[in-house]
């Protein structure tokens, strides 16, 4: 799922009076911005946890497509790279 779908998809799950004041919040942005920087950030971070959503699908969408290696292949690659020791 892309983010553009994911936020439609909030968008679509999201009440119509919160949605008007997350466009005026957005439009006073463009001449306020230093009045509202927590309420920013907040927005910011929700970005970056619905990017984050999107990343984890896009993985698990390739696993199960065959094409991600298993766990302890990848902590046995991570470990050479990183110079760890194998486990007794």
């Amino acid at each position: 799922m892309t983010i553009k779908e994911l936020l439609l998809q909030e968008i679509d799950n999201t009440p119509n009076e919160l949605l008007e004041e997350l466009l005026g919040f957005l439009k006073s942005l463009k001449t306020s911005p230093k009045q509202h920087q927590a309420t920013y950030r907040e927005l910011l971070e929700r970005i970056d946890y619905l990017e984050t959503i999107v990343g984890i699908r896009k993985g698990l969408d390739e696993f199960d497509q065959g094409e991600g290696i298993p766990a302890q292949e990848a902590l046995a690659t991570l470990e050479y790279k990183l110079g760890i020791p194998p486990r007794p």
